[in-house]
């Protein structure tokens, strides 16, 4: 649950979307959220940082739990 806030601040911070503000969404509020993350400068810089993630990534650490958890 709490992971949400430093993530949302994360995405905000690197420029590849936007974070909804603590509260209760509401029409204007999601519509302003979107037309922030809609802008060219957000979509040209998460273009670019997906070309950078791994896409197995999460294979990965779920592996490394499996191996951490077997030497125990």
């Amino acid at each position: 649950m709490y992971d949400q806030h430093y993530w949302s601040r994360r995405v905000c911070e690197l420029g590849i979307g936007t974070a909804h503000g603590p509260g209760g969404a509401t029409a204007e509020s999601l519509r302003a959220a979107l037309e922030r993350t809609l802008t060219r400068t957000v979509t040209t810089t998460a273009l670019a940082f997906a070309k950078l993630s791994r896409p197995d990534g999460a294979d990965i650490a779920a592996r490394a739990l499996m191996d951490l958890e077997g030497a125990s």
